[in-house]
């Protein structure tokens, strides 16, 4: 039998820095035991059992990750086993990238700064995740690497001849394209969040092979039962006024997320469409930068599921790629419906549950959206929730086993 063994090389992993660690923690639970690849999946339905289809043998996974952020949290399966440096996260020049980052007019001096971060801590992660593998059977191998750390993991894998598979989930490789090339074109497989980030990726970058995967959302892990997200839905939605105003929830507010569109889109909503509330959430600064428009509330850090059950519609927009909005499946569970930008691989992510505009520049469109949606939201609620589907943790993870056998056999 052949060998499945897959090197997994990353900053954070468990526990995790955001969302991009949550999801590679899924796949790596998922093709650690025998399964199904896209090809011979059932169709999953999220919170539903599907039929046991081990059609493809498990795989060995194996995981390097700096232990800077603390304890575990549990999100890996005991099969899968974890190794941690102390390599911290942080630096001088990360410090002052972000320090920067709260500033106008600063990103030329601030990628500079993230870049001599990133230049300092490759060859470091590159030293340890080499010392790493040189303890273990590697032999037919593969690897695999995401964000950040990419450059340092991939330059381990590449020393001792082991191809690996580098996972795009949004637009860091973008922003430091010099820096990403040679992680990017240097890869066995280049796995994206979704169709439109790929073809956005193979307009910059001459990559080898290229293959999707969803984001994965493990909504049971995450939310419990579909009673459970019916309840808590119908709960909220008890305790609104039979007049309750039209709410606009944003559950992210940063610079590449929409942070300059809602500025101009605040105040035009407030005339246009003055019953409209727009909650926002999040404990960053960015939000706070909102708080002085009379239609926004700042919620500070919420529980998603509250917040989503209680929304009437949800608002993503984008100010450079982005990858599969996460969000979007979150809140189709809760039966809302989103309005987001067509950028990267969006379209994917809303599906037929909302309305997608050209450009999130475009502050009439969005509210014109907004009201759309709002109007017709039990339509577009019930087809995002069907649209859930797509991002089932499950059926990324059989989307992923396919790069792998298809990389198995192909090498």
């Amino acid at each position: 039998m052949r060998t499945r063994r897959l090197f997994a090389a990353v900053r954070d992993l468990d526990p995790p820095g955001g969302g991009a660690e949550r999801s590679l923690a899924a796949l790596l639970n998922g093709v650690s035991v025998a399964g199904p690849t896209l090809e011979t999946a059932p169709t999953f339905v999220p919170m539903t059992p599907a039929p046991d289809t081990p059609t493809h043998p498990a795989w060995s996974v194996s995981a390097f990750a700096s232990s800077d952020r603390g304890e575990r949290m549990g999100l890996l399966r005991p099969d899968v086993d974890l190794t941690t440096t102390e390599l911290p996260i942080e630096g001088f020049w990360s410090k002052v990238a972000w320090g920067l980052r709260e500033r106008k007019g600063e990103q030329r001096r601030r990628k500079w700064a993230h870049d001599r971060h990133l230049g300092r801590r490759g060859p470091q992660f590159a030293a340890r995740v080499g010392a790493w593998l040189d303890g273990q059977n590697h032999d037919g191998a593969i690897g695999l690497t995401q964000l950040e750390w990419s450059c340092g993991a991939a330059k381990a894998f590449a020393d001792r001849g082991i191809p690996y598979i580098m996972f795009v989930r949004d637009d860091t490789v973008f922003r430091l394209e010099k820096r990403f090339r040679p992680v990017m074109e240097g890869a066995a497989l280049v796995c994206a969040a979704g169709e439109g980030l790929l073809a956005d990726i193979r307009t910059r970058f001459s990559i080898q092979r290229g293959h999707s995967v969803p984001l994965p959302i493990d909504f049971g892990g995450r939310f419990g039962s579909m009673e459970d997200v019916k309840a808590l839905r119908a709960s909220e939605q008890a305790k609104r006024a039979a007049d309750a105003p039209p709410t606009i929830g944003i559950m992210v507010v940063t610079p590449e997320k929409g942070l300059r569109m809602y500025q101009q889109i605040l105040p035009r909503l407030r005339e246009r469409w003055p019953e409209a509330e727009v909650h926002i959430a999040g404990g960053s600064a960015y939000p706070q930068q909102l708080a002085h428009h009379p239609n926004a509330r700042v919620l500070g850090h919420v529980d998603a599921a509250t917040f989503f059950a209680s929304i009437d519609v949800h608002l993503i927009l984008f100010e450079t790629t982005g990858s599969w909005g996460r969000v979007i499946g979150e809140a189709g569970l809760f039966g809302v419906p989103s309005v987001t930008s067509d950028v990267g691989s969006q379209k994917e992510a809303l599906g037929q549950g909302g309305v997608l505009v050209d450009d999130g520049h475009d502050t009439e469109a969005v509210i014109d959206a907004l009201r759309t949606v709002y109007e017709n939201r039990e339509h577009y609620g019930t087809l995002a929730r069907e649209h859930t589907q797509m991002v089932d943790h499950r059926r990324s993870v059989a989307a992923f086993r396919t790069g792998l056998e298809d990389l198995l056999d192909n090498p």
